[in-house]
């Protein structure tokens, strides 16, 4: 019988976590929008490789960004989660500084390591000490908009990413297309997937992977990252444990814990990301494990998404995981906005010097 989810909302949705996952198609279209005419008052020169330092759902917007252009950029492109930087990076490498709050403390070591290498620096920030640095350097800023928890502001710290590289030459002018056909098709899903009824895919899967710990498996090709966002989608929002891996790397060390402890496999649900593009041998990986493990868990569940190309797939992907992630903070009885944890470790971390 499907559960009350109008009356869940009321009562533990307090924040309105659904009015921002909604949004996702509208921060897209925003972001396009407002980068379509943007040029840099400073034009990056001699760029021989590309570094964006972000956390949580900034480093997810880079992480994105990065699968969708390693096929066409020339330069390679990391993410940076740590207080420090790589030693390759110098005066011919670009750094996004990205952070949604402009007070990220990794993010803020890192862009004085970056400043002292003479790095070329864009920043995206809502404001912060991030936005003020960048005034007293003179670096070009990004703004974003505001008012939302960091991991709820994806699709405005992706795009913009996403765009600003565009519009410095490492991506193609076609990705802001497929970013256009993206918008309306998450129109078209988002509308599926607010609705409290039994068609509703979000829901049926988030009841399947409720009081189960989830086991997520994306691609080493496109939907490892998805896979990522999940896990912490489900961690933020749900306020529940789940883990990640990848295939092919999976099939060489994880796939053999499936033997101990059998009654505490059955706690864990698999749920597989595959995508129609992956390797043929990677899609066959899959279907393999999953046929090696299918006894051994709760529940092992695909989810797959349609389009045209790789980007506007995995945005299909998220948007869905996010509307999971959201189902399931409602039946664990949650508010999936407050981060009391990471706001108390943020405190806690605020008094040492």
């Amino acid at each position: 019988m499907l559960k009350n989810y109008s009356e869940l909302k009321k009562k533990h949705d307090l924040a309105n976590m659904f009015d921002a996952i909604n949004g996702f198609s509208a921060q897209i279209q925003d972001s396009v929008s407002q980068m379509k005419n943007w040029s840099p008052l400073n034009r990056p020169e001699n760029v021989r490789n590309i570094l964006i330092l972000g956390m949580g759902g900034s480093a997810i917007g880079g992480d994105i960004a990065r699968v969708i252009l390693q096929s066409e950029c020339e330069v390679p492109i990391s993410v940076n989660r740590s207080y420090n930087i790589p030693a390759w990076v110098n005066e011919q490498t670009l750094v996004i500084a990205s952070s949604y709050s402009g007070n990220t403390e990794e993010t803020l070591s890192g862009l004085d390591q970056c400043i002292a290498r003479n790095a070329q620096i864009i920043a995206m920030t809502t404001g912060g000490r991030v936005g003020e640095i960048a005034l007293e350097n003179k670096f070009d800023v990004i703004p974003m908009v505001g008012g939302l928890q960091p991991g709820a502001a994806l699709g405005y710290s992706f795009t913009l990413l996403l765009m600003a590289l565009i519009k410095l030459g490492f991506g193609h002018h076609d990705l802001i297309h497929q970013l256009e056909v993206a918008v309306n098709k998450l129109e078209v899903l988002s509308k599926s997937l607010k609705n409290f009824d039994e068609d509703n895919y979000a829901i049926n899967i988030s009841e399947k992977i409720y009081e189960s710990i989830p086991v997520i498996y994306g691609s080493e090709d496109l939907t490892w990252v998805a896979a990522l966002r999940f896990r912490g989608q489900l961690a933020e929002n749900s306020k529940m444990m789940a883990f990640h891996h990848h295939i092919p790397e999976h099939n060489h060390n994880e796939i053999e814990g499936w033997n101990s402890y059998p009654e505490l496999l059955k706690k864990l649900s698999i749920i597989w990301l595959p995508d129609q593009q992956d390797h043929p041998r990677s899609l066959a990986r899959m279907k393999i494990s999953r046929e090696l493990l299918s006894d051994l868990p709760k529940s092992q569940i695909n989810i797959t998404s349609d389009g045209s190309s790789p980007l506007v797939r995995l945005l299909l992907l998220i948007h869905t995981i996010d509307w999971i992630s959201y189902y399931t903070a409602l039946l664990n009885e949650t508010d999936p906005t407050p981060v009391i944890k990471i706001m108390s470790l943020k405190n806690e971390m605020s008094k040492i010097v």
